[in-house]
């Protein structure tokens, strides 16, 4: 089988995302064609995720259907999953098994796979593994914003969560390199980038001389980056006030915190083995929205998690309710192999944890749109995506409101000031305060 034509189907986190495009990257410079997910391709990498039960299912159903219109292609599964479960991928009959390390090896492994078709495992030892996978910063040509994975793994022991497993131990890029992908991105015309990692507030301690995030991020202060800096998401400790003060004054970062909640009961977060409190999550919150009036602030929550009753729920939409959060992140748990909370009980019922999401994402729609409607009738800057909803540009703010706009093709990358009229569903509605 001659190079021809691939694609590369993204599953699960930003950190995912930036190193699928690292892959298609290198494979182009191999000499591989991107093509759109379907029928004749000649060769399919699935990036997977296992952080729940229904990410591995998803895992499991692209694996199926890309077997399926291509029984004759390629078939690599790489990530989280073979990272897991590495022989539990090789019998879905699938052509290469790569874990999260080996990610930097995929150009060379197809290679391999071409001269001698049959199967590849790849997946090492990645606690052993001392720095992230070794991965180019990618162009993201399809992308109006960029990502830049500036740490990767986890030392934290959160007893529903799979991640140190399937990521390993915290480990950091160093602030040069990082500072030299965000001035090459600049350089290629990206207006905003995204800070990733799988523990982003632990960036810098592996580091000899030991660093930080905030440190990193007075240095890209003073960088030749990206007018737009967002951070993704950042546990409540580390959501320091150096760190709220620096957000507030910078002209770089977005207004724009994600901050992992998980639960609004103290028990539960105690069986989670989470390092905070409710009151203090509160406490973080309310600081956030005190010194940075206008940003946005969204909140993972889990539903369901072993012990968690009627009251412990209600503590936990409560506490939501009160709090100026802008949008929710919600999911339900799910057991993961080889977690403490697995074997937990008393279990939650299905049905219960369809109620609750149910509930919570009703929740998250209304902060939403209570959010959004604070700025109608307000300009904001707002990067506009090059993509179209509903005929309209689509744009972001910086802190985090997505608009529909009337406008050129021409507009698409570009930073612009748009006026908000209105909502519609999920979306803010604007036009154009100035014409360029």
């Amino acid at each position: 089988m001659n190079k021809k034509c691939f694609t590369v189907v993204t599953l699960g986190c930003k950190v995912n995302q930036f190193e699928s495009e690292a892959i298609e990257e290198a494979l182009q410079e191999k000499g591989w064609k991107p093509v759109p997910f379907g029928s004749g391709v000649d060769l399919t990498v699935i990036n997977t995720c296992v952080v729940t039960g229904r990410a591995e299912a998803d895992s499991r159903r692209w694996i199926g259907r890309t077997k399926r219109l291509n029984p004759r292609g390629l078939l690599l599964v790489v990530g989280c999953y073979p990272q897991i479960d590495p022989q539990g991928v090789s019998a879905l009959g699938v052509d290469g098994v790569v874990g999260n390390q080996e990610k930097e090896e995929i150009a060379d492994i197809v290679d391999e796979l071409l001269q001698a078709r049959k199967q590849i495992i790849r997946v090492g030892n990645i606690r052993e593994a001392s720095n992230p996978p070794a991965l180019q910063t990618p162009c993201f040509r399809h992308h109006t914003r960029a990502f830049v994975k500036i740490q990767d793994g986890c030392d934290a022991h959160c007893s529903y969560c799979v991640v140190p497993l399937a990521r390993g131990k915290s480990r950091s890029v160093r602030p040069a390199a990082v500072i030299a992908s965000l001035e090459h991105l600049n350089r290629d015309g990206y207006r905003e980038v995204v800070l990733t990692g799988v523990h982003l507030g632990a960036y810098g301690r592996d580091l000899t001389p030991k660093t930080n995030l905030l440190d990193l991020l007075y240095q890209i202060e003073k960088a030749e980056t990206s007018g737009r800096i967002r951070l993704s998401s950042i546990e409540p400790p580390e959501v320091t006030s150096q760190l709220v003060d620096l957000i507030s004054a910078s002209a770089k970062l977005c207004d724009h915190l994600h901050i992992p909640l998980q639960s609004g009961a103290n028990s539960i977060l105690r069986r989670m083995n989470r390092p905070y409190t409710a009151e203090f999550f509160r406490n973080v919150v309310l600081h956030v929205a005190d010194q940075i009036p206008d940003s946005a602030i969204g909140v993972d929550v889990m539903v369901g998690f072993p012990g968690e009753d009627d009251e412990a729920f209600n503590q936990t939409y409560s506490l939501l309710q009160e709090l100026p959060v802008s949008y929710l992140h919600v999911f339900p748990y799910s057991p993961r192999p080889h977690t403490k909370a697995g074997s937990m009980s008393p279990q939650i019922e299905p049905k219960k944890k369809r109620e609750r999401v149910h509930l919570l994402r009703q929740l998250s729609r209304d902060k939403r749109r209570a959010f959004y409607a604070k700025y109608v009738q307000m300009n904001l800057p707002v990067l506009i995506e090059h993509r179209r909803e509903r005929g309209m540009l689509r744009g972001l703010s910086r802190n985090y409101i997505f608009c529909l706009v009337q406008g050129e093709n021409s507009l698409m990358g570009e930073e612009v000031a748009v006026r908000l009229w209105g909502l519609e569903d999920e979306r803010a509605m604007g036009r154009l305060a100035q014409r360029p």
